[in-house]
C-alpha cells in the first residue's frame, strides 16, 4: 500500500473515530434501536483493529501513536455518548419517577459502560500485542484509570 493510500485510509479511520457524521440526541437516546445502532457504528474502528494493524508499520512509533489517537478519539467520543444518554435518561426519570420503560433503557445504557470496557481491553489487547514499544501517554493512563 502507497503512502499516500495509507494516509488515506488513517484519515477516513480518524473521521468514523470522531463520528461526526453521527447524531447523538435526545431523541437517539430514547430509541433503544436507534442507539444501538449508533454505538456499533462507534465501535467499528474497533472491529478493524486487526486488519488496521497488519497494514500498519508497527515497528514505527509514529505510526502507532497515529493509530492510537484514533482509538483514544473513538473511546472519547462513545464514553461521552453513554454518559450523554444517561444524563437525558435519568431527566426523563426525574420527570417520571415511575417509568419501568425509563429505567429499563436506563440501566441497558448504563451497562453499555461495561460493554466498552470489554471492548477497549480487546482492542487495546491486539494494539499491544503489535506495537509492543508503544509508551502509553500519561493522559490516556489516567482516562483508562477512569470510572
Amino acid at each position: 500500500m502507497s503512502s499516500g493510500q495509507e494516509m488515506s485510509t488513517l484519515r477516513e479511520l480518524e473521521q468514523k473515530a470522531r463520528g461526526s457524521d453521527i447524531e447523538i440526541s435526545a431523541r437517539v437516546c430514547l430509541n433503544m434501536s436507534h442507539f444501538k445502532a449508533t454505538m456499533r457504528e462507534l465501535r467499528k474502528v474497533d472491529d478493524n483493529i486487526i486488519l488496521r494493524m497488519n497494514s500498519t508499520n508497527t515497528a514505527s512509533t509514529e505510526e502507532c501513536l497515529a493509530l492510537f489517537r484514533v482509538l483514544q478519539t473513538a473511546y472519547a467520543r462513545r464514553e461521552h455518548d453513554i454518559s450523554y444518554c444517561l444524563g437525558v435518561l435519568n431527566q426523563k426519570l426525574a420527570e417520571s419517577p415511575k417509568s419501568f420503560l425509563l429505567e429499563s433503557q436506563r440501566d441497558w445504557i448504563d451497562n453499555e459502560k461495561s460493554v466498552e470496557d470489554i471492548v477497549r481491553k480487546r482492542s487495546l489487547d491486539v494494539f499491544n500485542s503489535r506495537c509492543k514499544y508503544f509508551d502509553f501517554p500519561a493522559d490516556f493512563e489516567d482516562f483508562i484509570q477512569r470510572k
